[in-house]
């Protein structure tokens, strides 16, 4: 339970929780009992009401300590507990009771935040379910039923209209219309689905009607597997290996032997109680989580969410990153980047007849259309009798003439979405929009192979042309265009042997940032899912903050060795210093608090890390 440093966020549900109010109740008798400590009040003859309080705090936040450790050591599993307890005991026994109230309060505190983190991953997986509706529309003889997704089977026909989620997998019978498929292959511009072609449950039918056969249901859906693989990540995601835990085995028996053998040699028990009070593990087991939350603090001020401090450990240790792309590498939102006129045309005539028509549309296409036409300055026309052709494009009459705006499959492999635009059937010309990469992607990239990691690889479910260009615009000359979130999930689990961190935004992306030794999530565009299941969160979606978080989480690792040496160290000499008789236990307490002063010290440098990286 305690010396788990890594898992320092604290979600709101501590705060409703017992064990935070026994906590606070416990270290708030800690500042109480130093208020009083002038006036000397004492209680009964020899016990202050200084020290009764103290007492009260050590077993409000410590008597759970050494219940553990005493469980652990019945199951011959020893960790920090034990060593957390030796402290407390052997602080409470030279009468140093202000400092073991402290490391109880500490420890307790940061054992709490660990098993309340250790719920993001249900958390994650609630609201992937909450993505999907809990009604459909059945259609049976022609007649329109809403029931409950769950009595669905395959074979079923529903429909699905403008603005609803697509509930289940299943193929078109019949209708048209632009399906948003994001949720699940990251593809930022909807896609048209027609009569034959197939559709996914948690996917939006942005305009048109689909009626739906039913082919997979429930947890055979797409995105049932994706709760699966959520789920199956989440269990089988290994820990970074903690240091303190690491050591803890041996580093009990140790001390205790050290004082047992001194008290047999010597047969001075002070002597056996200084190599107690300096062979106490206080700065040893400060070394972790003091540096930790510096430097979760630290990523905090520039805009980062850590949600554990082993997660900057293998960030630390990290070999290759693996991006995706759309809403990560790029903004997710498509842009006119060329309007090619037919030689007797204007593109600005061009832009305002097409923005008229789609002005009144909310598909990103014409939200990118008439967004061009204000900032051109020619978004002025009007359109009248607008008809929408679901799958297809849109047309309306602007004055006397007729324009049409159609998709069309021409300039794909060119990596751009083009739509035709007509008047009374004769081709005016065509719009070009592309989703761009974001500002700085190609600096941070840049700076990300600078640190040394040099396997820097796009695993996009957008198609080859825009993965491909959009590769070559940020720098990264490795791609995997057209990935299935399984298909991402095989290939993290297949490059497992070095640390992989993975940098996502969408549900598609949910099971690649679970499954990743860490995972990066953009905060402002990404979904909640993405949120939920990464490991940590870039806040302000600032790809710069990238190469800054390396370098801050391999100063960490450097800090968290270098305090733990020193810990070591100075353990080592005291502990030899009191076996001599060379330290009285006040000069003991003296040297081990000053051990403390020193690691709290070097872990808090840490906070002024510049992040002036690129």
């Amino acid at each position: 339970m305690i010396g788990r440093y890594a898992n320092l966020r604290v979600y709101k549900q501590i705060f409703n929780s017992d064990d935070f109010l026994k906590v606070a109740l416990g270290t708030g008798l800690i500042p109480a009992a130093l208020m009083v400590a002038p006036m000397s009040v004492a209680v009964v003859p020899g016990i202050s009401l200084t020290h009764l309080l103290l007492a009260a705090s050590i077993l409000v936040n410590g008597l759970p300590i050494v219940k553990e450790a005493v469980r652990g050591v019945l199951r011959k599993q020893m960790n920090v507990d034990e060593l957390v307890s030796i402290a407390v005991m052997a602080c409470v026994l030279t009468g140093n009771f202000l400092e073991a109230a402290v490391v109880s309060a500490i420890m307790k505190a940061g054992s709490m935040v660990e098993e309340a983190v250790s719920d993001s991953a249900r958390h994650a997986i609630q609201k992937l379910v909450e993505l999907t509706p809990d009604t459909a529309v059945f259609l049976e003889q022609g007649q329109e039923k809403t029931v409950p997704v769950s009595v669905v089977r395959a074979g079923d026909l529903l429909l699905v209209r403008q603005g609803q989620v697509i509930p289940v997998d299943g193929e078109v019978a019949a209708g048209a219309a632009a399906v948003n498929q994001a949720a699940i292959t990251g593809e930022s511009i909807p896609v048209d689905r027609h009569k034959g072609d197939l559709v996914h449950g948690g996917t939006m039918c942005v305009d048109g009607f689909l009626e739906i056969r039913a082919t997979r249901v429930g947890s055979d859906t797409t995105m049932g597997k994706i709760i699966e693989m959520v789920t199956a990540a989440e269990q089988s995601k290994t820990r970074s290996t903690r240091i303190v835990d690491r050591y803890a085995a041996w580093f009990t028996p140790v001390i205790l032997s050290a004082a047992l053998g001194t008290f047999l040699v010597t047969q001075d028990v002070t002597r056996a109680i200084t190599v107690l009070i300096v062979g106490c593990p206080c700065a040893f087991l400060l070394a972790g989580p003091v540096t930790t939350v510096a430097a979760i603090s630290r990523a905090a001020r520039a805009g980062i969410l850590v949600k554990g401090g082993q997660y900057l450990e293998i960030l630390a240790r990290a070999t290759s990153v693996c991006f995706d792309k759309t809403g990560t590498i790029t903004t997710g939102k498509p842009e006119v980047v060329t309007i090619l006129c037919e030689p007797d045309q204007d593109e600005s005539r061009i832009l305002a007849l097409a923005a008229a028509v789609e002005k009144k549309s909310l598909h990103p296409l014409a939200r990118a259309i008439v967004e061009k036409a204000d900032t051109s300055g020619c978004a002025g026309l009007t359109a009248e009798d607008i008809r929408s052709e679901p799958g297809r494009g849109i047309s309306g009459r602007v004055g006397k003439e007729t324009i049409e705006i159609m998709t069309t499959p021409r300039f794909r492999n060119q990596g751009v979405t083009a739509v035709s635009v007509t008047s009374d059937g004769r081709l005016l010309g065509y719009i070009w929009l592309e989703d761009p990469a974001r500002d700085h992607a190609a600096a941070a990239v840049d700076a990300i192979r600078k640190t040394g990691i040099s396997d820097i690889i796009i695993l996009s479910g957008d198609q080859q042309g825009p993965v491909e260009k959009i590769a070559r615009a940020v720098g990264i000359s490795r791609w995997e265009a057209a990935r299935s979130p399984e298909d991402k999930l095989n290939f993290l689990t297949q490059h497992k042997e070095d640390p992989l961190v993975y940098v996502g935004d969408g549900v598609n992306d949910a099971p690649a940032l679970k499954t990743a030794d860490a995972g990066i999530a953009m905060g402002l565009g990404g979904s909640d899912i993405a949120l939920e299941t990464a490991d940590m969160v870039l806040m302000t979606d600032d790809l710069t903050r990238l190469p800054f978080l390396i370098h801050l989480s391999r100063r960490m690792t450097a800090v968290i060795k270098i305090n733990i040496a020193l810990s070591f160290a100075l353990n080592f000499a005291a502990v030899a210093a009191g076996a001599a008789g060379l330290l009285t236990p006040m000069w003991g307490a003296v040297m081990h608090n000053a051990g403390s002063i020193l690691v709290v010290a070097l872990g808090a440098s840490l906070r002024m890390v510049s992040d002036d990286v690129l």
